[in-house]
């Protein structure tokens, strides 16, 4: 298979979860999908740069979190950008969005769950969503979190007990225990 059909096949595979990626770090949508065509503008331009990667998804993750780091720097008064951790505005924030299934609970209680998961989210550091989002959701060991988020192995997995233990501290689950699997279903 040429290399241009091989990148088109990763792309076609990993775009809707970069997408999500990018969106939830705060940028709008054309910001993120610019980003992404960098990336893949990149691996394309450098010719057989992914022949020596071993995880092709970790890679692109960790490429388009490095791109998207670069437009916020060059850009920090980028309105899709909230700083939320005190320092002035020099990080960026990762957010997690609250949905959950239709099926799964009467259309009265959603509203009331919805609430208080946002609540509970709130709560967290953007460090602490951030790692729920990449273990839950992107399904990725320890290793790979702690290489994305550039830390050790050991504080990914005490950054990860952190953000459970403060979600069940939150009583959520002994609130809405039927409805407790829906936590990490909010994507």
């Amino acid at each position: 298979m040429p290399y241009s059909s091989y990148v088109k096949s990763i792309y076609e595979k990993y775009i809707d979860q970069l997408y999500a990626y990018a969106l939830h770090w705060g940028f709008d949508r054309d910001v993120a999908m610019d980003a992404i065509h960098d990336v893949f503008y990149k691996l394309c331009s450098n010719g057989n740069s992914l022949e020596n990667v071993a995880n092709v998804k970790f890679f692109l993750f960790r490429s388009l979190k490095n791109r998207l780091i670069d437009i916020y720097r060059s850009n920090r008064e980028h309105a899709g950008i909230l700083a939320s951790n005190g320092d002035g505005g020099n990080e960026m924030s990762f957010r997690l969005n609250v949905s959950i299934e239709d099926d799964l609970i009467e259309e009265e209680d959603r509203e009331e769950i919805r609430q208080k998961v946002e609540k509970i989210l709130n709560q967290l550091t953007d460090r602490q969503r951030e790692i729920i989002y990449l273990r839950y959701v992107q399904e990725y060991s320890y290793e790979k979190i702690a290489a994305l988020m550039q830390i050790s192995v050991l504080s990914c997995r005490n950054l990860m007990s952190k953000a459970v233990t403060r979600i069940r501290e939150s009583n959520l689950f002994s609130i809405f225990p039927a409805q407790a699997i829906c936590l990490f279903s909010f994507f």
